[in-house]
């Protein structure tokens, strides 16, 4: 699901929230697709939530990269609402998806990189 929630401070501006299913593979990429590209044509920063259940594999990784490089290649913000865990973690670490800073502060939250 999709939603645009205003901020607590009229000032700052709507979160758009992003929160996707548990299957988060080859077969439902088309949904979590629909879900991340219409929350980029909000303009608003984006809140990612994955499931710590959800079943990962890299077709979703990629997905998340390329939404996120094209969010940030516009200025917008683009984030996770917790580190990555449980399967999404591992497909990072087999993937190697872990190994630039970057990636390990976007994907872990992790500011001291």
């Amino acid at each position: 699901m999709t939603t645009v929630k205003p901020r607590a401070k009229s000032k700052e501006p709507a979160v758009c929230s992003v929160e996707l299913s548990t299957d988060l593979n080859i077969r439902s990429i088309p949904d979590a697709h629909a879900q991340l590209s219409e929350a980029l044509k909000s303009g608003a920063p984006i809140v990612v939530t994955v499931p710590p259940e959800a079943t990962v594999d890299l077709t979703f990784v990629q997905l998340m990269e390329a939404a996120r490089r094209s969010n940030g290649d516009r200025g917008g913000q683009f984030s996770l609402s917790r580190p990555a865990e449980g399967g999404l973690l591992e497909t990072l670490r087999r993937g190697g998806f872990l190994e630039a800073a970057d990636s390990r502060r976007f994907w872990l939250m992790d500011a001291g990189v």
